[in-house]
Formats: structure tokens, sequence, C-alpha cells
């Protein structure tokens, strides 16, 4: 599963690229320069939720054994000190580097979000999911097949409902306290489907779904309801999106067991790919130029986010050389508890 977590990150970074591109902010809804933009994010929706699927098929593993305070110590080293440290880093870099400091933009509001800058929300969904995960660990370790399908899909449909909700009635924000619960059900779905590798005629009806699923996508982002109807249909447990991760997920697994050296070779470098590229991405812009015409969006959407996963990966591994270093990116050692 290393390489598809590689290569969710790598699409990570191509949805930030064109973001605000497809926002509007440097093109007009409908014309080419929009619509290049749309192609491409819309391609790289199922990144997130497949990384999210990954590490619920790690995590809810019942042979692993770990007592649940073991497990918590672990994940606070993995998790919680590089969600302190890059949301404190990320805090600076609005405040000075973007310039917030002199506006109404509050660091206490955007941690009680959930999320301090882009990429980051996902490190409060990872926290929030650790803290039950040995609870769901009951789950996977003494639930029957049917009970794990049916809890995975009454979590997904409650996520899904939320979405639906928030969206057309304008109730209820996500917070860093509640900002996991409607993603729950692809960190249980991980789990369930984790052993599924997929027969030939299974595999093209994958696709099948796959491809529908990205056409839905375009189709509801160019003449959905709504002023940006792309937000609807982006969201990670939209109706379309989640067919579309689902089936990206089985045949992620299916098609890379073996092989993909390259992308096994940088995944232990991945999380501070993810964690480092905005420090990088943005301040770019400046520099060659924003994506505001059809060129410039293949440029920033296709082979920048190649380049700018290189430089994450080179720094990273220097950085990971520095002892005191290391613990920003999740790689410290837990102090040693007896009992």
């Amino acid at each position: 599963m290393n390489p598809a977590r590689s290569l969710a990150i790598l699409f990570v970074v191509a949805i930030h690229s064109v973001s605000a591109t497809v926002e509007t902010d440097l093109s007009s809804h409908g014309d080419a320069t929009w619509w290049s933009a749309n192609l491409i994010d819309a391609t790289a929706r199922w990144s997130v939720p497949v990384f999210l699927m990954i590490s619920g098929a790690l995590a809810l593993d019942p042979d692993r054994g770990v007592r649940p305070r073991e497990f918590l110590i672990k994940r606070f080293y993995r998790i919680g000190i590089p969600l302190v440290v890059w949301t404190f880093v990320y805090i600076l870099f609005r405040l000075f580097y973007e310039g917030r400091i002199h506006t109404t933009w509050s660091p206490i509001a955007a941690i009680l979000t959930g999320s301090p800058y882009v990429q980051l929300y996902f490190l409060y969904v990872l926290a929030g999911l650790i803290l039950l995960t040995p609870f769901m660990r009951l789950l996977s370790l003494h639930g029957t097949k049917r009970l794990q399908w049916g809890t995975a899909g009454i979590l997904l449909a409650i996520g899904m409902a939320d979405h639906v909700i928030s969206t057309f009635f304008d109730v209820g924000e996500p917070n860093a306290a509640t900002r996991f619960l409607p993603l729950m059900g692809y960190y249980v779905l991980g789990f369930v489907l984790r052993d599924w590798i997929l027969t030939r005629k299974q595999t093209i009806l994958a696709w099948l779904v796959f491809f529908a699923s990205y056409s839905a996508i375009l189709a509801w982002s160019a003449i959905g309801p709504g002023d940006r109807p792309w937000r609807f249909a982006y969201e990670y447990v939209s109706p379309f999106v989640v067919p579309m991760s689902l089936a990206a997920y089985v045949l992620l697994h299916t098609h890379m067991r073996t092989g993909w050296r390259f992308l096994t070779r940088i995944y232990p470098y991945s999380f501070g790919v993810f964690l480092l590229h905005p420090l990088i991405l943005f301040p770019m812009r400046q520099v060659i130029g924003h994506p505001n015409t059809v060129g410039s969006v293949l440029f920033h959407g296709l082979v920048l986010p190649i380049i700018y996963t290189l430089v994450c990966t080179a720094i990273t591994w220097l950085l990971l050389k520095i002892p005191f270093v290391r613990g920003a990116f999740g790689a410290g050692k837990p102090f040693r508890t007896r009992g």
C-alpha cells in the first residue's frame, strides 16, 4: 500500500496547485482555463479518501495486537507532535508571509475550526480517528464481516447526509473536535476492503464506476445549482466522490501490489511532502506566475506537482537526519513506559 500512499500525496499536491483556478480566483466559471483546472482537480478527488482508507486498513488490523496505551503513545509521536508543530508553523506563515497580521484573521479561530491551513485539516481528522481506533478495533477483532460492512456503510451514509444537509440547508460547520466524523466510514471501509483483489470483470466494473463518478463530478461542477457548484461535487463525502474513491482504492490495491519502485522509495518521505509543499508551492507562484491560462494550468497541475514532490522529498530526507527536527515529521521515538 505504500506506493498508493505516495501517489495519493502527489495528487493532493496537484489539487492545491490548481485549486485557486477552480475557485475562479484566476478564471471565470466555465471558460477554458477553468475547465482545464477542473479536469485536473476532479481527477484527484479520490486521493484523500484513499489515504484515509489505507490508514484504516493498517490501524484497524487486529493482528497487530498493540495495547491501546501503547498505540496512542506511538500515534501521539506520529501525528500529535506534527499537528502542534505545523499548526504553529503555518500560523506564522499566514500571519507574516500572507500578511494576515494586518487583518482580523484569528489564529485561535483557525485552530478551533480544525483547519489552520489548506492541508492541515487532515491531521485533525487523523487525530480524531486515532483516539477512537482502540474502540474500533473491537469491530475488526470480534465483528462479523456483515457487521463490519454494515458499520462502515452506515458511517459513510451519515457523512454523506451531513454533507448534503450542510450544503443545501446551511446547517452545521466542522470544527477541530468533529472534523473527522463524516470521514469515519472511509477509515473503517479501508479495513473491510483491504483483502479484496479484483477479478478481471470486477476490474473493468471498477474502472467504469471511477470514470462515471469522474464524469458526474465534472458535470455537476459545470451546471450544478449555486454560484460555486463544484464545492458540493468535490467534497470527499459527496455522492460522486464516494464511489470514485472506493473504486480507486480497490483498483490501486489490485494494480499496485508489486513494482512501482520509485513510489515505494519516496514513501518514507511522503508525510514530509504533505507537510512542506504549501511552503514551496505558494511562494513559487509569486516567482513563476499563477495558473491563469490553459497552458499555465497544465504546467502547474501536471508538471509542478512532480517537481514539488521531489523537492520536498529531498528536504524531508535532509531534515530527518537532524535529531530534534525528526519529531516534527512524526519520526520521533516515544519514551519507553512500564506496565
